[in-house]
This record gives structure tokens, sequence and C-alpha cells, in this order.
């Protein structure tokens, strides 16, 4: 019970961030800023969001697979879905562990259903990690990257070490390289989807530098104090474009509309949630 309670005030924090950017914000500006928004791009952006649940679902029923477990694309499309939806309620996303429990309804053991979804996860942890190296470069100078670069070395050292006790697991290793192009494959689209909402608000910045800033901001709406990364997204966002004259109505607006198609896309898995998929 007190756990619960942890959680619950730890995703007020995130909250009350967005109540006080709201309460600093020009609110006429925000309004004429979302009326602005340009349909056609931000309805395009909704069918790439789905085509990165596509390749994270293969990702993950590779993985299964991998364990020497049928699942069919049907069933995993909505385990995969109702992880989604799982993680928008939680801080940190650590709902999408919940398809563990539906795994184990497939006949998967449950030590390897926790490790599948264990490992589902660290594959994006691996990517966005690399990709946000280069990103702190782009976005705060070379130097800043040489000293992570230096950590990122310590760090896959001790990664190189538990490798090669975890390898040692047949299906892991039967499973890295078809997970690892579905993970490339679902970043590069998440980076389209998020490009294709930054343009809808008419915010005009080189593509790297909306990369790194979308990494960036993906790593630090990690943090296990907000529902889908309200208000640190928008925090993240305001401070990382404000160099580039970015309005404050603009990142906000991005922001927004990237919390209400996350929250819209994951309908689809609380419907599977409530109609009781096993």
């Amino acid at each position: 019970m007190a756990k619960r309670w942890i959680l619950r005030l730890l995703k007020l924090i995130g909250v009350g961030i967005f109540v006080i950017i709201l309460s600093q914000i020009d609110h006429q500006a925000l309004i004429l800023q979302l009326k602005s928004v340009n349909m056609i791009l931000l309805g395009t952006s909704m069918p790439v969001l789905f085509l990165i649940y596509y390749c994270k679902t293969e990702r993950f029923r590779s993985l299964v697979q991998a364990g020497k477990v049928a699942l069919s694309r049907a069933e995993a499309w909505k385990i995969f879905n109702i992880g989604v939806f799982l993680a928008g309620i939680t801080p940190a996303k650590l709902g999408e562990l919940g398809r563990a429990a539906y795994l184990k309804n497939a006949g998967v053991q449950t030590a390897m259903a926790f490790a599948i979804s264990i490992v589902d996860r660290l594959f994006d942890v691996a990517c966005i990690g690399i990709i946000g190296i280069v990103s702190v470069g782009i976005l705060f100078g070379w130097q800043f990257t040489i000293a992570l670069l230096i950590l990122g070395l310590i760090a896959s050292f001790i990664g190189w070490i538990l490798w090669r006790k975890v390898k040692k697991i047949q299906w892991i290793n039967a499973a890295i390289v078809p997970a690892m192009a579905w993970t490339l494959l679902s970043w590069s689209l998440y980076f389209l989807w998020a490009i294709l909402i930054a343009m809808s608000v008419h915010i005009d910045v080189s593509i790297p530098v909306l990369i790194s800033t979308f990494t960036i901001t993906g790593i630090i709406s990690l943090l296990p104090i907000a529902p889908s990364g309200l208000g640190t997204r928008d925090a993240a966002l305001l401070l990382l474009l404000a160099p580039y004259g970015i309005s404050a109505a603009q990142a906000v607006s991005l922001a927004f509309l990237m919390f209400i198609s996350i929250i819209f896309s994951g309908f689809l898995g609380g419907w599977y949630w409530l109609k009781g998929v096993r």
C-alpha cells in the first residue's frame, strides 16, 4: 500500500511541472498555436506511431519465438499494445513489464517471461543511450560527449563481462540480430513521427538538432515522476529548443500533441485489457 502511494505521489511531480509551465506561458499564444496546427501532418503522424508499435511487436515476437514458444502475430500485437496501455498509466513505463503475465498465460515460464520483457526493454535503452551520446555533443558541445564516451566505455566493459554470461542463454543469442534490426527501424520511425508533429506546429529547426532534442527529451521523460512524460517532456522541449528561437507556445504545443498522440494510441491496448485478453 505504501509503495502504491509513493508511485502516485511521484506521478504528481510531473503534473505539477506541467501546471507551473501552463501558469507561466502566454495562454492566448498557446491557443493560437494549437489552432494553426497543420492537421495533414498531424494526421500523417498517427499511422507512423502504429508502424512503430508493429516493429516493436515483431521484435517482441522474435524474442518469444527464440525461446521456443509459439506466439502468433495477432497475440503478440495484443500483448504488446496492452503493455503500451499499462506503460502510459505507470511511471517510467514500468507497466510494460505487465506483458510478462500475458506471456505466462501463453505458456512461457515465469522467469523467461520476465527475462523477455526486460531484454525487450533493454534494446531500446541501448539504442537511445548510443544516440544520446551523440545528441549531447550536438546540443551542448563535444567536450561533454567525450566525457560520456569515457563513461560509456566503462559501462560497455561491464556490459561485456555480463554479456559473456548472458550469451550462454541460447534464446538470447538466436534473437539478437532480428531484435536489433527491428529496434533500429522502430527508432527511425519514432524520429519521423516526432518530426512530423514538430513540423505540424511550424517548428523549423535542422533535422540533427530535432533528433538530438527528441532523444534527450525521451530519456528525461522516462523519469518516474510523470504519467507518459507529462510535464517532463514539456520542460525538456522548452529548454532544449529555446536556443534555436522556438517559442514557448510552440514547444508546449509540440509536447502536448506528442502526449495526446501517445495516450490516444494506448486506447487500443486499453480495449484489449478491458476485453480480458489472456
